[in-house]
């Protein structure tokens, strides 16, 4: 059986549908472990959430079809690729463990017709506004898109090294691996804007150093991004990685102008992003690194860019109208919920996701949200797992 019959089999079991996968041979780091008896922690853990999510949703069908879709993604998923539709079923996970207090809905579609000032209508999106989660408070709905907080430098330079330790064994008979140092200072909009056209000329540059039997090379892009890599001529590779989370904070703070098409006018719009090790080992969660690096980088997106009235178009390729600012998108975010993921490694239920909670105290279509309007929500024997909970009352400067 392989990896992708196992996960239309799993899917039959648990949910009662079907569901196909034209390509039965792909497989992914997700997929495979499900494959494969006794279950790791992460298989275990991966098949209880489905479990409890088809316990939580069971009399909502369309819902239920819904779950199994994104299993049937993830089962779909060339490499990093598994990871949106993942951490969509993190995201309804943790959530429904509070779920008693407020009802959950998940896939929510919105008519832009009736939400005029939004900004995806105001950067012409037509038809619907598709946002993942709704928790229906009884002050009010909380929209929230799911995000994977993958590496996208990463991303992009695994595909490159791929290739070339493809051709090193292929063409010269050599075992290489390839990484890169100090990833985590390097600013996310001038990778995501440039790097993905750069890959051909990184390729190129590194084929010539394994040609050579090079160890480390210093490459610079033509935008002047900088990275050390390390070539190593057997199995193990060791990287020079210095991490700080007011650097990574300063390099992804304009992350969040990549989702304002799911900001809404008239509602609390929330992005949620989940993090696990598996398709990021940027944030190492070593001390308080995560902690410090979520809370710095929520702050500089809801303080630091509501004083940037440049369009959003100059960071985020998103936007079609230079007349939505860098700050008209903090303005709309009412907030953001990170959430760690620990499948690979706890066999804790109560342990299995750390989250914190930072909310927008600049957020201008309502009235912000606050600590004292949203924990009490939260509160049952799982809150030991919210780590954070901020809404800049006494930061905002």
């Amino acid at each position: 059986m392989t990896d992708v019959e196992n996960a239309e089999k799993l899917i039959k079991t648990i949910f009662g549908v079907k569901k196909e996968v034209r390509n039965k041979f792909n497989t992914n780091k997700c997929l495979a472990p499900l494959n494969h008896k006794p279950y790791n922690l992460f298989a275990r853990n991966f098949v209880e959430r489905l479990r409890r999510l088809n316990e939580k949703f069971c009399m909502h069908p369309e819902q239920i079809k819904a779950i199994a879709e994104r299993v049937k993604n993830i089962a779909e998923a060339k490499n990093s690729g598994w990871a949106g539709p993942y951490s969509e079923l993190v995201a309804l996970d943790f959530y429904s463990e509070f779920s008693a207090f407020f009802d959950l809905t998940y896939i929510n579609q919105l008519p832009v017709t009736e939400h005029p000032s939004s900004v995806p209508a105001l950067n012409g999106q037509k038809e619907v506004i598709d946002i993942d989660l709704c928790l229906h408070l009884k002050t009010g709905d909380v929209f929230t898109d799911v995000k994977s907080f993958n590496c996208v430098h990463q991303n992009i330079l695994d595909e490159v090294f791929e290739a070339v330790e493809e051709y090193a064994v292929l063409s010269l008979k050599k075992n290489v691996m390839i990484g890169a140092d100090n990833l985590s200072s390097v600013d996310y909009s001038e990778v995501k804007a440039h790097l993905g056209y750069e890959k051909r000329r990184i390729y190129r540059s590194l084929v010539q150093a394994v040609e050579n039997n090079v160890r480390i090379l210093n490459y610079e892009s033509e935008k002047g991004i900088k990275f050390t890599f390390r070539i190593e001529y057997s199995d193990t590779i060791s990287l020079v990685k210095e991490y700080s989370p007011y650097a990574m904070a300063e390099a992804y703070k304009y992350k969040f102008l990549d989702y304002g098409n799911k900001l809404l006018d008239s509602e609390y719009s929330v992005i949620t992003m989940v993090r696990n090790p598996w398709f990021n080992e940027e944030t190492v969660d070593f001390g308080d690194f995560n902690n410090l690096f979520y809370r710095s980088l929520a702050r500089r997106t809801f303080i630091e860019l509501n004083r940037m009235k440049l369009p959003a178009g100059k960071y985020s390729r998103g936007y079609i109208s230079d007349q939505i600012s860098v700050r008209d998108i903090s303005r709309n975010l009412a907030g953001i919920i990170f959430i760690d993921d620990f499948s690979p490694e706890t066999k804790n239920r109560e342990q299995l996701y750390n989250a914190y909670f930072y909310l927008n105290p600049n957020y201008s279509n309502k009235k912000p949200l606050t600590i004292r309007s949203i924990e009490k929500y939260f509160r049952n024997d799982y809150e030991r797992q919210i780590k954070d909970f901020d809404d800049f009352k006494w930061d905002n400067y």
